[in-house]
């Protein structure tokens, strides 16, 4: 199988400025992405950072393996898509390739050995797309409460106002941790939320997703624990 890699960066992070290339425990925060890809040896050098700035892309000197594509202006703006980003590598890159896999600099936390069991995941089960997903443990997603006039009510209504063990099991949150797409249907369906998705289960504390200075402060707690 010949597979590729794309590690979307943008440079317009607006709750963390410059996110992508902050500290990390003494590297920027993409390149612990960049090792995991590196480190999972499926890829050899077809490991593309695609970015609109030259100070993320440049962290890719520090690795032989890893590729430079500048993204050009219409898909690097606060409405641009992973999937416009997808679509440019592929048509720039130009070869065939069996299996595309995004992993996402925010979320450092995911290794190498993550890379490759969801890969076999998706090989034993023929699948074409797969995301990496998170237990929701204790935070059940049916006990959400949103404030409203300074009064809070419960998001999804009364209907899951029942004994937990009635509740629906086998839920799930998505992770950007790991997301692979037979190459052929994604071009087809130009999503990664394609028919028939597989789940890769990525614990909790590799799973941490970096969206704010208050994910950042917990991802590096948790870093200390793997």
């Amino acid at each position: 199988m010949k597979n590729i890699c794309i590690i979307p960066a943008r440079g317009g992070s607006k709750r963390i400025p410059k996110k992508n290339i902050i500290d990390f425990h003494g590297k920027p925060l993409i390149a612990h992405t960049i090792e995991a890809a590196v480190n999972s040896k499926l890829f050899g050098k077809h490991i593309y950072i695609s970015s609109d700035l030259d100070e993320i892309l440049d962290v890719a000197d520090n690795y032989s393996q890893v590729q430079k594509l500048k993204r050009p202006d219409e898909i690097s703006g606060d409405r641009a898509s992973l999937e416009d980003a997808t679509l440019h590598l592929l048509e720039s890159v130009g070869k065939d390739f069996d299996y595309l896999c995004m992993l996402m600099p925010s979320c450092p936390l995911r290794n190498a050995e993550d890379v490759k069991k969801s890969y076999k995941i998706l090989l034993e089960k023929k699948g074409d797309f797969l995301m990496s997903v998170i237990d929701y443990y204790w935070l059940y997603p049916f006990w959400a409460m949103r404030e409203k006039k300074e009064n809070i009510k419960m998001f999804f209504g009364k209907k899951y106002l029942i004994d937990s063990k009635k509740l629906p099991k086998n839920i799930y949150c998505p992770s950007g941790a790991v997301r692979w797409v037979r190459v052929e249907n994604f071009k087809k369906e130009r999503k990664y939320y394609g028919k028939n998705i597989l789940k890769y289960e990525i614990p909790f504390e590799r799973g941490a997703d970096i969206d704010s200075f208050e994910d950042l402060e917990l991802a590096k707690k948790l870093y200390k624990l793997l």
